[in-house]
């Protein structure tokens, strides 16, 4: 690729600074920045020599910028808020365009981050070392007086002991589980610093992820009002998400193996190691995608998304599985902002035409899928339940609009159905044949809450009578008042949920295992008096020695229960799901016996995935050899714009009419006795359709298939007579259906 220089550059040359033409002035490089534009202020003049326009930037974000450039001695710098004109749309698009090759062309990119405090990367290399450096020598001893360390190290411990304390535990309690303190807060310090860095304003930005992508040697740069900083390279700090990763495990190795028993001390410290493996496995997941974003882009050159399929699926999976934010009023941002990454993907004028502020976000979504799909040969799509129809190219989802400020959630699911041919139709192999026809027994309705965490469930046999003896019988109780869960109860009463949630969503499967792979994936936080509240394990020991410890699957009877609880005390949940657009929907839950649940999105939707078969079920995001991310998870089933609106699961195999006889079960059993399934068989084959689709008496000679994605899920299609094209009609729950034809050749229109 030739260099280029851009239109305009800020120069900061004897002590003064000036908006100047690169070719005039005899500049022939430049350094270029990255960052974020602050609060939204009234457009002002910044008194820029050779600024003849007013800035949208605030004031304290560009006095920044110029801080940087005085720091780090740089003359020249591409700097979008005061080089582009943002109020000439044609010169925006002009140079959105050219945003490949700017990064490419400059020296360096400097990330510029805003932090309240300022920390140096190799002072937390050397804390980690020095973690691992001590637990060499600690062997199985747990104080340091035990371990007969030498002066030096001792003293270091001792400062770290009496430092400020960043364990989540309290020393009390740490103390009494006689684990050396110096060694956690050494710890949890490092570990606080790379997870704060991380969950930065800086890395939630559509914008600032295509420019840690493009950056060339990037350079990291900590600021707030008293000092400009450098904090070392994104590589480093990337590593060290992966080295905090490291120590958690050998930590927690260290404490566990030594103990035969473990006191209640000793696993609330080895719960909050726990929940620290997880947090920092996902954030390892995140930095490995995005620098295997970063080698595809680098060796591939401009053009390298025109034949690297995994490498775009990468893309839209590292994009959003944080999901991203953009300017609420600039809704076209979100696919602005990876123009630069898909170089020549538009042209200036065709951004213009098909990216501007009157176009519609489906008529924006629709362009960006439609033209990546013809130029490079590939029909890319979503795994997503589309808000509509079109006339042609209808595999890609029409996008419903929320109202709500749009996020890169937009890209949860992007697969490659196939080839892509120029009259708008998609030729891809999928599993044909299905047997069965597809039966509707549950419905989904998307609605409004308020962010509260509230989960009602009512068993369709509530109100009617049980069988209590031989002739006797008493009327089944509704709870109907809502009841506040608070603090410390609230890991036990989760549990009691996820119990009722798998027995009647997975009835006949193991419960025990499906409420741990819910809450596994939930990830629920919430606000404790006391450690011991939610230990190690929790999902286990919360009930252990309850009748909810161990639970028989036919003696749950959920058709019985009635539950109406608000956990008030929940403040975050660690599921991609839950996220400021997710965070005030619930979701309906309708079973053709009378059953119905409401809950958070969040919860109801893993609750839905985290059934046995399911192909969304296990894992939430893995990384193939070469460490490109595959995102398996429910965000993309149902679209955020879609509130107000119904789905329905259906099902090609089993009695959609198990549930309704086995209720009546549960009601002439008597309340003692097991309530058995016998020969009943629950449906499976299970997919998931929107409210208007159905299958009648006139649509025998559908053929129903679901096209394979490699892992990130199946997309249910049909046709209607042997010679139609296919259509897509779903998404799949169950990874496989039963099937007559197997693997075919098909044409998706």
């Amino acid at each position: 690729m030739s260099f280029v220089l851009p239109k305009r550059l800020l120069a900061y040359v004897d002590g003064k600074f000036s908006i100047i033409d690169p070719p005039a002035h005899g500049v022939h490089e430049f350094h270029i920045v990255s960052y974020t534009w602050g609060t939204k202020v009234p457009q002002y003049d910044p008194g820029i020599a050779g600024l003849n326009w007013t800035v949208k930037i605030s004031p304290e974000r560009l006095n920044d910028i110029k801080r940087l450039m005085q720091t780090a001695g740089l003359r020249y710098l591409w700097v979008d808020c005061v080089c582009i004109n943002q109020d000439d749309e044609e010169e925006k698009m002009i140079e959105i365009a050219k945003m490949y090759r700017y990064y490419k062309s400059a020296l360096q990119c400097h990330i510029l981050v805003h932090m309240d405090e300022v920390w140096y990367p190799q002072q937390i290399v050397e804390d980690l070392r020095f973690v691992d450096h001590i637990l060499s020598y600690m062997g199985g001893a747990a104080l340091a007086k035990e371990a007969r360390l030498g002066e030096n190290l001792t003293s270091i411990l001792n400062d770290w002991e009496h430092g400020k304390w960043m364990f989540p535990v309290d020393k009390g309690t740490v103390r009494s589980a006689g684990i050396e303190l110096g060694i956690l807060n050494c710890y949890a310090t490092s570990i606080y610093h790379v997870i704060t860095l991380f969950h930065n304003l800086y890395f939630s930005r559509v914008w600032t992820f295509q420019e840690m992508l493009l950056g060339k040697e990037i350079l990291m740069w900590g600021v707030n009002t008293e000092i400009v900083r450098e904090i070392g390279e994104l590589d480093t700090w990337m590593d060290l998400a992966t080295a905090c990763t490291d120590k958690a495990y050998k930590l927690q190795a260290w404490i566990e193996i030594p103990r035969v028993l473990k006191p209640n001390a000793v696993n609330a410290v080895l719960r909050v190691i726990e929940e620290h493996k997880i947090l920092l496995g996902g954030l390892q997941t995140q930095v490995k995608g995005i620098s295997s974003a970063r080698t595809d882009i680098i060796a591939g050159g401009p053009n390298w998304w025109e034949d690297n399929h995994k490498g775009i699926s990468n893309i839209f999976s590292a994009i959003s599985i944080t999901p991203r934010e953009c300017n609420p009023d600039e809704k076209a941002d979100v696919f602005k902002g990876l123009l630069g990454v898909f170089s020549g993907l538009f042209t200036a004028e065709e951004i213009g035409q098909k990216m501007n502020k009157n176009r519609t976000l489906d008529e924006i979504s629709f362009a960006f899928f439609q033209q990546l799909s013809l130029k490079t040969d590939c029909a890319w799509t979503r795994l997503s339940i589309s808000s509509g129809e079109r006339e042609s190219w209808d595999w890609i989802p029409v996008v419903a609009d929320s109202g709500q400020p749009l996020t890169t959630d937009c890209f949860s699911g992007v697969v490659n159905l196939g080839r892509a041919k120029a009259n708008g139709l998609a030729k891809s192999t999928a599993v044909t044949g299905l047997i069965g026809t597809p039966r509707p027994y549950m419905k989904i309705k998307m609605l409004e809450g308020d962010g509260s965490f509230r989960f009602v469930f009512k068993g369709c046999n509530c109100g009617k009578k049980v069988k209590t003896s031989t002739f006797g019988s008493e009327r089944i109780p509704t709870m109907d008042q809502c009841r506040d869960v608070v603090k410390d109860e609230t890991g036990r009463m989760l549990v009691q949920c996820a119990t009722l949630l798998g027995s009647i969503l997975d009835p006949v499967n193991d419960v025990v295992k499906y409420r741990r792979n819910l809450l596994r994936k939930l990830q629920p936080d919430w606000n404790w008096t006391d450690p011991s509240a939610k230990p190690t394990l929790w999902a286990d020991r919360c009930v252990s020695g309850t009748t909810w410890e161990n639970p028989h699957p036919e003696g749950v009877r959920a058709h019985n229960w009635s539950m109406n609880y608000n956990f008030v005390d929940i403040f975050d949940c660690g599921s991609r799901l839950y996220n400021k657009a997710t965070a005030n929907l619930l979701c309906e839950v309708t079973i053709n016996c009378g059953c119905t649940i409401t809950g958070p999105f969040v919860l109801m939707i893993e609750a839905l995935t985290a059934v046995h078969g399911s192909f969304l079920g296990d894992t939430s995001a893995a990384l193939d050899s070469d460490n490109r991310i595959v995102l398996r998870d429910g965000m993309g089933l149902i679209q955020v714009g879609d509130v107000g609106k119904a789905f329905n699961v259906v099902a090609f195999g089993g009695d959609v009419g198990a549930y309704k006889s086995y209720a009546s079960t549960c009601r002439s059993t008597k309340r003692d006795k097991t309530a058995p399934f016998g020969n009943k068989q629950f449906p499976y084959g299970r997919a998931l359709v929107r409210d208007e689709f159905s299958h009648g008496i006139g649509d025998v000679g559908r053929d129903y298939g679901y096209v394979e994605t490699g892992g990130s899920g199946n997309l249910l299609i049909y046709r209607g007579h042997p010679m139609g094209k296919y259509k897509i009609v779903g998404v799949c729950i169950d990874e496989h259906v039963a099937n007559k034809k197997g693997r075919n050749s098909v044409v998706i229109r």
